[in-house]
């Protein structure tokens, strides 16, 4: 019963831990290939806003993984990011969704 345990605890523990690692994003030192861009606040989404958006000289993305220190409506930022897919906001407006890798205040 213990082995069983030890198991299934070591497993999850393991799995925590490569979870975390890949979706790790970095807001210290250098930005590597940094575009600029200012964070919206394009209202609730539980009242069809989009939340909190990116904009990139007036285009908009959808953030996958902004951190909450930076849900900041009109901060200006440098980040590095890779395109998803499209998503949803709202009833009608679809934008690009993002998954940011680096990002810092500008």
């Amino acid at each position: 019963m213990k082995i069983i345990l030890h198991f299934i605890l070591g497993l999850g523990l393991t799995t925590m831990v490569a979870c975390n690692s890949t979706n790790t994003i970095i807001t210290e030192g250098a930005c590597n290939e940094c575009r600029e861009a200012v964070i919206r606040d394009y209202g609730d989404p539980a009242l069809d806003g989009c939340g909190f958006v990116v904009d990139i000289n007036s285009k908009i993305y959808m953030p996958k993984n902004l951190p909450t220190e930076y849900q900041v409506d009109n901060l200006k930022v440098e980040m590095n990011f890779e395109i998803r897919d499209s998503t949803r906001c709202g009833m009608i407006q679809y934008y690009e969704a993002i998954s940011i890798n680096e990002i810092r205040k500008n």
